[in-house]
């Protein structure tokens, strides 16, 4: 389990948050009506780009590292839109869609703050 390991990948709050929202993304996409296959692949991929890009980016220095974190920031805010069309389309409980809507608020705040480190530190 990731909360056991100790590394500083997963020592990452970001991290951490994306993997949590990776399974948000896997429990909601799994009240989708057929039909909606394509809706939920592309909501799976952009939920599970977020956790490889923050790791890519850890492993990388200065401006790689920023734009690893640029592209998982990318993928955060398609789940954006995607979740405000899985609420509007009442794909899934609101209840789930909320707690993943205040995650992927919270992760993209995060990513905005740390590509501003990592690109002030190359200045």
């Amino acid at each position: 389990m990731a909360g056991s390991r100790n590394n500083g990948l997963h020592q990452l709050d970001a991290y951490r948050c994306a993997l949590a929202l990776y399974r948000a993304v896997g429990r909601i996409v799994r009240y989708f009506p057929r039909g909606e296959a394509d809706f939920r692949s592309q909501m799976r991929r952009a939920s599970r780009s977020i956790p490889f890009n923050i790791g890519e980016g850890v492993g990388k220095r200065a401006r790689a590292r920023a734009a690893a974190y640029e592209v998982a920031l990318g993928e955060t805010k398609e789940l954006i839109v995607a979740l405000d069309c899985v609420e509007i389309d009442d794909l899934a409980p609101q209840g789930e869609v909320t707690a993943a809507q205040q995650l992927t608020d919270r992760i993209a705040a995060m990513l905005t703050k740390m590509i501003r480190v990592e690109e002030a530190d190359t200045r």
